[in-house]
């Protein structure tokens, strides 16, 4: 089967609000896939959608030939799909190691009441190592979090994500406080997950130049309605895209 996820009709409402009105769009394994729009379009709504943090009012979605639309987050999860977060979640007293190992052995319970009651210290430890390696901190493994600088700290969450030997990775704005180099790293890290471990991504993201220069296709929402879809040269180049996000002036280094 070509695609990995597929959503059909999605839609979410909250009271009288409706956030994401009747959405669909295809990711096919082995793409990068970027979800993008102004603030307030319905971006972190899909995205948590696709994850199980919201249960849809109408619409369906497939993962992998499975039905999974109203499962819960944890559901989800077992099926091969892990998330990043726009901001920095890691155990900021805990070694690089600490958190990599932690994250591995959530991923196998997929809840932090099994993890509590285990305390399994070393679950994962050769798994860890690889992975650290594989984002360039393994250097860095007896380091605590919180002393790392904010873009090393934000590759370690795509780390921890990456315990759980996902099949989609959803990320969340992974270029959010990054510096220009960072972003670049981010960029070639997204593309390095692809290509080398396999890994399908679909991201939100703000940055552009990440966006057009990582992403296969994109979607563009506003208002909580897809207003295009497409390679980042169609998509840049759409009036409807242009006139509600990107503006006239927008340029692409």
């Amino acid at each position: 089967m070509k695609d990995l996820l597929q959503v059909h009709g999605l839609t979410r409402r909250f009271g009288g609000l409706t956030a994401v009105n009747d959405i669909s769009f295809n990711v096919e394994r082995g793409e990068i896939f970027g979800i993008i729009g102004p603030n307030g379009a319905g971006k972190t709504t899909l995205f948590n959608l696709i994850a199980g943090h919201f249960r849809p009012s109408a619409g369906a979605m497939s993962f992998d030939g499975q039905d999974i639309s109203g499962q819960s987050s944890d559901e989800i999860a077992r099926r091969g799909v892990a998330r990043t977060f726009q901001a920095v979640h890691v155990f900021q007293e805990q070694t690089v190691g600490e958190n990599l190992r932690r994250a591995g052995v959530l991923a196998r319970y997929h809840s932090p009441f099994a993890y509590f009651s285990r305390r399994r210290k070393r679950s994962g430890s050769a798994d860890s190592l690889e992975v650290a390696r594989f984002i360039g901190l393994a250097d860095l493994l007896d380091s605590t979090a919180g002393s790392l600088a904010y873009g090393l700290q934000k590759m370690l969450g795509i780390g921890m994500a990456m315990m759980a030997s996902p099949t989609l990775l959803l990320m969340d704005e992974p270029a959010a406080g990054l510096n220009p180099s960072e972003k670049k790293a981010a960029g070639a890290l997204i593309r390095k997950l692809r290509d080398e471990r396999g890994i399908t991504v679909l991201l939100v993201e703000h940055d552009m130049l990440l966006v057009m220069g990582t992403c296969d296709r994109i979607l563009v929402i506003n208002q909580g309605q897809s207003i295009a879809l497409g390679t980042p040269a169609v998509v840049k180049s759409d009036a409807k895209v242009i006139e509600a996000y990107l503006g006239e002036d927008y340029e692409f280094a």
